[in-house]
């Protein structure tokens, strides 16, 4: 499988229609024996959210996808 993105929370551009058939109905998640492992790459590149206390979210400019084993 291929996967093409710009920007991390991962927005899949090349490849989501494929990747959308493999997820079960609504927001529920993959099994943990069918999750997909990739490797992203890429650069933190601005604040994407505000401190809730908690955590910050942060953008990244996604350099490329890797479906791996």
């Amino acid at each position: 499988m291929k996967l093409q993105s710009d920007f991390a929370l991962l927005d899949v551009k090349r490849g989501r229609k494929a990747l959308d058939k493999m997820m079960p109905p609504g927001s529920q998640p993959l099994s943990k024996r069918d999750r997909i492992p990739v490797i992203i790459r890429g650069f933190i590149s601005h604040r994407h959210g505000a401190d809730d206390g908690i955590s910050i979210e942060f953008g990244v400019d996604v350099t490329s996808v890797e479906v791996t084993d």
